[in-house]
């Protein structure tokens, strides 16, 4: 990674200028733009210096011999990191989004619908939004999923219809009838008890237990504030369009197929989601993210500490995305929703 003592201030702002031009364009970034977009009175050939020190500095790449500069990954995390203090949005974006919040006041939900949607309409991303509700509920059932190596996804479903899953590293691969009769004995235990006691039955379980039972009972345990504590539950939204060019997630396969993975499993962005609340903004680019469906979004997120609407704002989009304008964004919402 590069330290940000490597970089100058003169080189610096050149990043700085790369990435928005980039932002704005979608087009690899060239001396010859940058001269033009900003009337530099330095050389193309001072300016191709800079570029290539900062390529040097893996900050810029080529996408193509002949092409302009992009930036990548550690690029983006310079940029982000030298914004600085948050803007707020602009005065008809705050009055937008206190419209619509007009007939949602008493309803959690309907204000998770509102804001994830008008989010990802301002953004051209996935509007994000988790809330933060208390543990009511009963357990309506456990089921264990496994998967390759030693992994497994651990799915709570409660009563109401609620669902929550967490993925667990197991020591050792069991059978999977060991798997089911774990699962089985702990079902017997805890189905149909209140949340708020599941997790000490749970705990009485894995020392009662004995062999892969205990084990397993265990590993279940293991997960018992998320799957039991109070209830974190994620609207998203991606706002309809037949243009790639207004929304740059549509454009690549790849990126299209680990979105459609992404919204598919809804309890896997659930998990990444909550690991983010109560940290306050928050930006991961790329290969920052946790899980390899992210490796080609960055993901923004500014927490609610808060009042009724406890929980987190966020965006997930593209590497190539208006940083500073979507920080300002979450920011100025998540302090109208402290108000609510």
């Amino acid at each position: 990674m590069t330290a940000i003592n490597d970089v100058t201030p003169l080189e610096s702002g050149m990043l700085r200028s790369v990435v928005d031009l980039f932002v704005e364009t979608g087009k690899p970034v060239s001396s010859k733009m940058l001269k033009k977009k900003y009337r530099l009175q330095s050389s193309s050939a001072n300016i191709r210096a800079i570029l290539h020190r900062l390529e040097s500095l893996g900050l810029l790449y080529k996408p193509h011999v002949s092409a302009g500069r992009v930036p990548s990954d550690a690029g983006y995390r310079l940029y982000v990191d030298d914004i600085g203090r948050i803007g707020r949005p602009t005065r008809r974006v705050i009055e937008q989004f206190k419209s619509r919040m007009g007939r949602n006041r008493g309803d959690m939900r309907g204000v998770m619908t509102t804001t994830s949607r008008l989010i990802s309409e301002l953004t051209n991303c996935v509007g994000l939004m988790v809330g933060v509700f208390g543990p009511g509920g009963r357990v309506g059932r456990l089921e264990m999923i496994l998967r390759e190596g030693n992994r497994a996804f651990v799915i709570l479903r409660t009563e109401d219809g609620r669902e929550r899953m967490a993925e667990v590293e197991m020591d050792r691969r069991y059978m999977p009838r060991v798997v089911d009769r774990a699962v089985q004995i702990i079902n017997e235990r805890i189905t149909g008890c209140p949340l708020v006691e599941a997790a000490t039955r749970l705990t009485g379980c894995a020392r009662e237990f004995t062999g892969p039972d205990r084990e397993i009972a265990g590993i279940v345990a293991g997960e018992s504030d998320f799957l039991f504590g109070g209830t974190y539950d994620l609207e998203y939204y991606l706002r309809k369009t037949d243009s790639t060019e207004e929304m740059p997630l549509l454009k690549d396969p790849r990126t299209l197929r680990a979105l459609v993975t992404l919204m598919g499993e809804k309890s896997l962005m659930l998990r990444v989601m909550k690991n983010r609340i109560g940290r306050g903004v928050m930006v991961t680019i790329g290969e920052e993210n946790e899980i390899e469906e992210l490796k080609d979004f960055s993901v923004v997120t500014r927490a609610i500490p808060a009042g009724r609407c406890e929980g987190l704002l966020g965006v997930l989009g593209p590497t190539r995305m208006s940083y500073r304008s979507v920080m300002a964004l979450l920011d100025g919402m998540a302090r109208e929703l402290i108000e609510l």
